[in-house]
């Protein structure tokens, strides 16, 4: 069986969430993916086990970001101009391509290009989501009225799937979809292993920090600096691998590490409200300060979430490298939970996903 799956670039949690699926059902029948997304390849090659094939396409717009924090609209609307409309002529190559290598289903983590392929090319399509395009550029169209031509374009081809998952925490129930838990990448490594790689002793105390598919440009980690046994993990743009520096280890944003790996083997992680770094701190039940995004619309959702389901707090991005974010440190890592073993909403994709399909 041949299944496409086209995921929106937005940060790196769609992409995330698409490798839990496809790593599961990878698991059953004999089966080749087709990705097709502008994720880096190397995403990819860190999450999945197995060979798939990698087709560099743009799958949406999403929203063009200047940092982690801040969208910048102007050229996002500019984006959608040049994205939108789909047409037959516009896209007869690759319509072509997709129908020469013989899809027999399409999986889309958002992306409105790929519900719309499938439906040119009468495969069936399935669409994963807990936000839409539509839902998001709502929240921005009485400023921006120009995204309203664009919102009901994505309204119309949201409705093309012929089967669709909602996922917790999600921030709209769509007619007819399916709701589903959380959907998190599996830990592969014991957390003992990765804490050996690391050069940690069992006594020290790992603060993995993290702002999901975007590294730290410029950091300041004097202040975590002869910290005890606290020791700093932080993904940057370097393309060293491992810095060791006293309590702080640099990984470079291209690492080797998975990072459901490097969760585990954390005693809390610090990030911004993204999805997948969500429900992977929730799915090994760490402490999490969390940055708040307040002009991103799946944000109080997400921090709703983590509020009710995991041991937290709220830190502000400006005050990341200070002495009140390290006294957050000291008093939520001592706090302890009891783990659970949650249900990954990808395992009940994949169920029925078999049961209809395969």
């Amino acid at each position: 069986m041949n299944i496409g799956y086209f995921i929106s670039s937005h940060g790196f949690g769609h992409a995330s969430r698409a490798c839990s699926v496809i790593e599961k059902l990878s698991m059953i029948g004999d089966t080749k993916f087709f990705i097709f997304t502008t994720t880096p390849e190397w995403f990819f090659q860190n999450s999945l086990s197995f060979q798939y094939e990698y087709i560099e396409t743009q799958t949406d717009v999403g929203l063009i970001q200047t940092n982690p924090f801040i969208e910048d609209m102007d050229k996002t609307i500019n984006a959608l101009e040049i994205f939108f409309p789909f047409s037959d002529i516009r896209h007869a190559e690759f319509l072509r391509y997709v129908s020469k290598i013989k899809l027999d289903l399409i999986l889309c983590d958002i992306s409105p290009f790929g519900l719309w392929i499938a439906e040119k090319l009468g495969i069936p399509s399935i669409l994963v989501e807990n936000f839409t395009w539509d839902w998001i550029y709502e929240y921005y169209q009485d400023r921006y009225p120009k995204l309203n031509g664009h919102i009901s374009l994505l309204r119309e081809i949201y409705q093309l799937p012929k089967m669709h998952f909602t996922c917790e925490p999600y921030c709209k129930i769509s007619k007819n979809s399916i709701i589903v838990s959380p959907v998190f990448r599996e830990s592969r490594s014991s957390r003992e292993e990765i804490r050996r790689q690391l050069r940690l002793s069992d006594e020290d105390l790992l603060v993995l920090v993290t702002m999901g598919g975007i590294p730290i440009d410029h950091h300041n980690g004097n202040i975590f600096l002869s910290t005890g046994n606290l020791k700093f993990l932080f993904p940057v743009n370097n393309p060293n691998a491992i810095i060791d520096n006293e309590n702080i280890i640099f990984l470079s944003h291209n690492h080797p590490y998975f990072h459901p790996d490097l969760v585990n083997a954390s005693d809390l992680v610090i990030g911004k409200l993204g999805y997948s770094t969500v429900v992977e701190v929730y799915s090994h039940a760490k402490p999490f300060l969390f940055i708040g995004k307040k002009n991103f619309r799946e944000s109080s959702v997400l921090e709703k979430f983590v509020r009710e389901e995991i041991i937290s707090d709220e830190i502000e991005v400006n005050n990341l490298f200070s002495l009140h974010t390290l006294n957050k440190i000291q008093n939520l890592i001592s706090t302890t939970k009891t783990k659970n073993q949650p249900i990954n909403g990808a395992d009940q994709i994949v169920n029925i996903i078999r049961n209809e399909y395969i």
